[in-house]
């Protein structure tokens, strides 16, 4: 058994592609506290149980089954596997094959059985962002943290010397409501607001926000200069808009609002994960009507036709619904497809053939001729610019 805690690869994926039947895959939200882990090792047991019981009534040898019940048992019984859990487990296991991929991003709960691995879920590790920074900030204290597609979210080391809350950024003493040096009550020299009551505390507040900003920049120049990678603000008003009003820049910078205090690394990592999925629906929204609205001849949506562009190498970027299966065969050379019967929903063509999901069949056809793939869940997406199962930009317009 092999045992991923890395991104998939187009390796891993090459080998996960073709028929391998009879092919189970099994996908469960996972969590690295401890507390939970017993509730993903149930769900998992159960898509095994429920997943074997169907290929026995497909037929299958008694030496498959007991191939597969023992993979099953191996699996379950790695205790080094479950004890290094992040929010996602994918299992694809055949007689004569098994792989786990432990991953960070939140999967659906499912299993299938078929000829094939169902590998849509899979693909959107990947293919979305999953690395963010993040700051938690309040008056009291503030961190900057790393979430990585292979790693929970850590606090950075930064030298934080002078900065590190609000008394130490605006050169005060604990609880004292003036700069020091200026009398209790008066105007500071030079004719300044008085900096007591509300609207002095914000203007302590500023101060401390664009100090802290400034350390945050430089920062993450050095750790992300072509400022990829977004970043989220964990912090209450006025805080949160004064940091973010200070950060902005060409960095994505997204207000995460609440208490930032005392949140726990565990904490922190969820929050991010979920930041990050909302971003990935929001950002796949903007550009599947960007590309409706404004490229004319490009946008194809016809599946036969996706196909044969795609091994012609003429597709820029293809979304697909990971929520929905289209099943048949797909030449990579040509780009000819086979629907199964029933239109794509069967599982075989006419002839008895086994067929596939072809959906990961066309992204990974899109990705080895140097596309992009985006997977979506249909039902997060505005219907006035998603009529699925996929959609795929061109690199050129159409004649």
């Amino acid at each position: 058994m092999t045992v991923h805690h890395d991104m998939p690869t187009t390796a891993d994926f090459t080998a996960l592609a073709g028929a391998h039947h009879p092919a189970i895959s099994i996908y469960a939200s996972t969590s690295p506290v401890v507390a939970e882990r017993e509730r993903a090792e149930v769900a998992v047991k159960s898509a095994f149980d429920a997943a074997i019981e169907q290929v026995k009534s497909g037929g299958a040898s008694a030496g498959e089954l007991d191939a597969l019940r023992a993979r099953r048992a191996a699996i379950l019984g790695d205790q080094q596997l479950w004890g290094a859990l992040a929010r996602s487990i994918a299992i694809f296991v055949a007689p004569d094959f098994d792989e786990v991929f432990v991953l960070p991003n939140r999967l659906d709960d499912s299993w299938h059985v078929g000829s094939h691995f169902t590998l849509g879920q899979l693909l959107r590790a990947p293919s979305q962002d999953q690395e963010a920074f993040a700051i938690t900030i309040s008056a009291h204290e503030w961190s900057l943290w790393h979430a990585t597609p292979v790693a929970r979210a850590a606090k950075l080391e930064l030298d934080a010397q002078g900065v590190a809350n609000l008394d130490e950024a605006t050169n005060r003493e604990p609880d004292e409501d003036r700069p020091r040096g200026a009398q209790r009550g008066t105007a500071s020299q030079g004719g300044a607001s008085r900096l007591t009551g509300d609207e002095g505390r914000k203007t302590l507040l500023d101060l401390y926000a664009k100090r802290v900003a400034d350390v945050v920049r430089r920062a993450l120049h050095e750790l992300d200069p072509n400022e990829r990678v977004p970043l989220f603000v964990f912090s209450a008003e006025p805080l949160l808009s004064l940091f973010i009003d200070r950060a902005r820049n060409s960095r994505r910078v997204v207000a995460v609002p609440g208490g930032a205090d005392r949140l726990t690394p565990a904490e922190v990592d969820e929050a991010v994960r979920q930041q990050l999925a909302k971003l990935n629906v929001h950002e796949a929204v903007s550009q599947l009507r960007t590309l409706a609205e404004g490229s004319a001849g490009r946008v194809e949506r016809d599946l036969a036709a996706i196909a044969r562009e795609a091994a012609d190498g003429a597709v820029e970027t293809l979304w697909f619904d990971f929520t929905t299966s289209v099943n048949g065969t797909l030449d990579p050379e040509s780009g000819a497809i086979e629907f199964a019967s029933g239109n794509g929903t069967g599982d075989a063509l006419a002839d008895g053939t086994h067929a596939g999901d072809l959906l990961p069949q066309l992204a990974l056809l899109v990705l080895a001729k140097g596309g992009k793939v985006v997977t979506v869940r249909g039902d997060d997406l505005d219907g006035g610019v998603w009529a699925g199962p996929a959609m795929a930009e061109l690199r050129y317009a159409l004649a």
